[in-house]
């Protein structure tokens, strides 16, 4: 799970043009991985992950931790 948010980490940052760390750093993927949220309300309990994250990031999170359980 964590190397499969660390690879469409890397994507979302590239097309960006900016540092990975920006989209969400190691330990706020860790968390992810480990925490496994199913919906906005448990990925905005992960440290590191405000409104703005998840309006940008959330839908597409969700989606990768849905299809890697």
């Amino acid at each position: 799970m964590f190397e499969n948010l660390r690879e469409w980490r890397k994507k979302i940052a590239d097309e960006a043009s900016v540092p990975a760390y920006v989209v969400f750093t190691d330990a706020t993927l860790t968390a992810i991985a480990q925490d496994k949220p199913t919906d906005e309300s448990a990925l905005a309990a992960i440290p590191g992950i405000g409104r703005t994250k998840i309006e940008r990031y959330g839908q597409a999170v969700i989606g990768l931790v849905a299809a890697a359980s």
